[in-house]
């Protein structure tokens, strides 16, 4: 199994709108209406990047489903393959050129501070995400056994087909029934075998497992 190296970084805030009004609009207002007796919710960014994607999510969450960052039991994992890329998003330090892309103003205000030629993300915010590497060909033992919602956007592409069904494989014995899979855009077209099933949400498409659901 082979994964060409280094796997590009692109990445933003906000990145794909759709995407994040899926998880505003339906995803999350759907998933709080089952789990409003444990007030139990994980949430996995499976290749975070920078950590731009997982900072987006804590921000949609706390401007959006404040009760979730208070009154239930949060668990926002995020992993990457690059130690390089982990400690960036630890420690939650971006250029202007990277706040000021998709980023709008009053969020920027409200959560980033400026420091020097750098803004850095307020420490609230920051404590909202545990940020670890991992690679998704190895085992998953360190992640929790039972997902809500798992973001794995634009990072299969990468690998070959092997690889992708390894890893989604994996996917299917992590993911609650009920939950719901994220791929990237350009993703969608992938063979899940009828596994999966897809779930239009909005403007964006989701997956869930071919279940009752």
């Amino acid at each position: 199994m082979s994964l060409p190296s280094p796997i590009p970084t692109e990445t933003s805030f906000f990145r794909d709108p759709d995407f994040f009004s899926a998880l505003r609009e339906h995803v999350l207002p759907q998933l709080l209406r089952r789990r409003r007796l444990d007030k139990k919710l994980t949430i996995w960014c499976a290749a975070c990047s920078n950590g731009q994607e997982a900072y987006s999510l804590a921000i949609l969450l706390q401007e959006y489903f404040p009760s979730l960052t208070s009154g239930w039991q949060l668990n926002l994992l995020a992993t990457d393959i690059s130690p390089a890329a982990i400690a960036r998003a630890r420690n939650g330090e971006y250029s202007d050129a990277e706040i000021q892309r998709r980023l709008p103003q009053p969020l920027k205000s409200r959560y980033f501070s400026r420091h020097g030629s750098h803004w850095k993300i307020e420490p609230e915010l920051r404590l909202l995400v545990e940020f670890n590497e991992l690679d998704l060909r190895d085992g998953w033992s360190n992640l929790p056994r039972s997902i809500d919602l798992i973001l794995m956007r634009n990072v299969l592409i990468y690998y070959d087909l092997v690889t992708r069904e390894l890893i989604l494989d994996r996917v299917l014995n992590a993911l609650k029934p009920d939950g719901y899979l994220f791929l990237g855009a350009t993703e969608t077209a992938f063979n899940l075998d009828g596994t999966f099933q897809a779930v239009h949400l909005g403007k964006a498409i989701g997956y869930q497992v071919r279940s009752q659901f």
